[in-house]
């Protein structure tokens, strides 16, 4: 990248302030009733008109294309597809009402939203993935909150918060395998510092949420216990396979899978539906589309090429300059890494992307001022997962409002650990300890 294209770097990332600025338009303003689609395809449009370099127009529908067809972009879009499918055949057998039902039972009322957090917490820390961990748990949790008369979209805050926590914490993570790849920091060494910094924003949002069970949550225990019955287990084994599938390590696509011919099998078994009506299943799964997942798909395609065209064009390099510049602390070092991360994880909308473009960066400035290894892997985990967690135009935003119902907007008040676990990792910036 030379330099005339760096200087210019703050111009390419205009594309996305378009993006960004109708789509927030379009969200507070309801007399428009833009689409978030229409809303990046201008910013594209308007990419192409803006490139610094000569190029044909299809050579900027390759650059599109390369961009939209990166592995990780790839694998949230099966599991969006293979979300819908087992979403649909769970809720045709029966699955998603005996899950509800089982919660409801084995949890106890005065704990259900932290004991639904920890759960979905502990589940996101097995399976390493947090698009996986909103696939599998936001049907159940809207199930649960239509039953006790919660907001869908607190509940898809919760679930959101609990696998951003887990994705973050996660061994297997592939963030945190990217933070520690490029800052050459060791994993069980990221992993001790992390726990230290998630402990204590996992307890502050579990108080709030025992705060809003106490006043919000109404559960008839004994109409549940009345209501529940042997069969509302064996319609919720799929749950259990995946659940057991994420604990043995299992890639989440498998474990998507798993659970779709778990459901299948189970609906064979119980006369559910036949064979042929199975397999019709699985079509319909998806083409039906009862929670807008056709719109979150072209989305996020959408936005992951966007995001590769300001890459190339410059504007990420331009922020990786800006910030590795005028830094005289230690202090001021881990504000600029954080600093860094989180602003091009807003830009590209996938935090792996972000930790990969900006570890190398945030390596070399780690060593200049010195701050070790295993911290500045746990920084640019932590912002990029925070970052990700809170975009109302990143995936697991989208994924989430699109299973709850509400906006991605509505979600955002409702984002309690991504909050606090912001608020402890500066404090421990401002005031730092020897490590």
């Amino acid at each position: 990248m030379n330099a005339k294209t760096v200087q210019r770097g703050w111009f390419q990332l205009t594309p996305f302030m378009v993006f960004v600025g109708l789509f927030l338009l379009s969200t507070f303003c309801f007399s428009l009733q833009l689409s978030p689609i229409f809303s990046c395809a201008v910013a594209l449009v308007y990419s192409f008109c803006i490139f610094p370099q000569k190029k044909s127009l299809n050579e900027k529908i390759q650059l599109f294309v390369e961009g939209s067809a990166r592995p990780t972009v790839v694998t949230m879009c099966y599991i969006y597809i293979f979300t819908s499918i087992f979403s649909y055949i769970l809720k045709d057998i029966g699955g998603i009402d005996a899950a509800v039902r089982i919660g409801l039972f084995l949890i106890p009322s005065g704990f259900l939203l932290p004991g639904l957090f920890i759960t979905v917490s502990l589940f996101a820390t097995a399976i390493g993935t947090s698009m996986g961990t909103i696939a599998a748990f936001l049907p159940i949790g809207i199930g649960i909150a239509q039953t006790v008369g919660v907001e869908s979209a607190l509940m898809a805050g919760l679930v959101v918060g609990g696998a951003m926590l887990g994705d973050n914490l996660s061994i297997i993570s592939d963030t945190t395998i990217a933070a520690t790849q490029t800052t050459g920091a060791r994993m069980i060494d990221k992993f001790k510092e992390n726990v230290w910094l998630v402990l204590p924003a996992a307890g502050l949002t579990l108080v709030v949420l025992t705060f809003i069970n106490s006043s919000s949550v109404h559960v008839d225990t004994a109409l549940v216990q009345q209501s529940l019955h042997m069969v509302d287990f064996v319609k919720a084994l799929p749950y259990v396979i995946i659940f057991a599938l994420a604990l043995a390590g299992i890639d989440v696509l498998a474990v998507l899978v798993g659970g779709i011919i778990a459901a299948l099998g189970i609906g064979w078994w119980l006369g559910a539906f036949s064979f042929l009506r199975g397999s019709a299943l699985l079509v319909e799964g998806f083409s039906k589309d009862q929670g807008g997942i056709h719109e979150v798909l072209i989305l996020s395609l959408l936005v992951a090429g966007l995001s590769h065209i300001v890459e190339h064009n410059g504007g990420i390099a331009y922020l990786l300059q800006r910030f590795s510049k005028h830094i005289k602390s230690a202090r001021g070092a881990e504000f600029a890494m954080a600093i860094l991360v989180f602003l091009v994880n807003a830009a590209v909308a996938i935090n792996t992307v972000a930790i990969l473009v900006t570890g190398p960066v945030a390596k070399r400035i780690a060593h200049q001022f010195g701050v070790t290894a295993k911290r500045t892997a746990c920084l640019i985990d932590i912002f990029s997962c925070i970052c990700q967690g809170i975009l109302p135009y990143a995936p697991q935003l989208l994924l989430a409002s699109s299973l709850a119902g509400v906006s991605s907007i509505a979600i955002m008040p409702h984002l309690h650990y991504q909050g606090f676990i912001f608020v402890v990792v500066v404090l421990t910036m401002i005031w730092p300890k020897k490590r």
